[in-house]
């Protein structure tokens, strides 16, 4: 995984141990299998995005080409994420 904002990686980690949610470490787990994948391994790229605690995300393959784009969003309470999800969540989720 290749974090390419490094600042706002260590904050929301902190803010995640801090209030004792376990589904960033859950969701970045998951994002890691992707690149594990032995059919089609890639490297998940990292990026901050603009709601709070949340992140951008891309797939990146060897041959420099893109895969899915997505989001690593934090709903919280209340949820500031722009993103709307049934049934309602508390904590990381993938958005793709």
């Amino acid at each position: 995984m290749k974090i390419m904002c490094q600042e706002h990686y260590d904050e929301v980690v902190c803010y995640a141990e801090r209030i004792g949610d376990k589904t960033l470490e859950e969701r970045l787990n998951d994002l890691k299998r992707w690149e594990r994948n032995q059919n089609c391994p890639c490297e998940i790229e990292l990026y901050k995005d603009s709601a709070p605690y949340s992140f951008l995300f891309r797939q990146r393959y060897a041959d420099s080409s893109t895969g899915i784009v997505g989001g690593l969003v934090y709903h919280g309470t209340p949820d500031r994420s722009g993103c709307y999800c049934e049934p309602r969540i508390r904590g990381w989720e993938i958005h793709t």
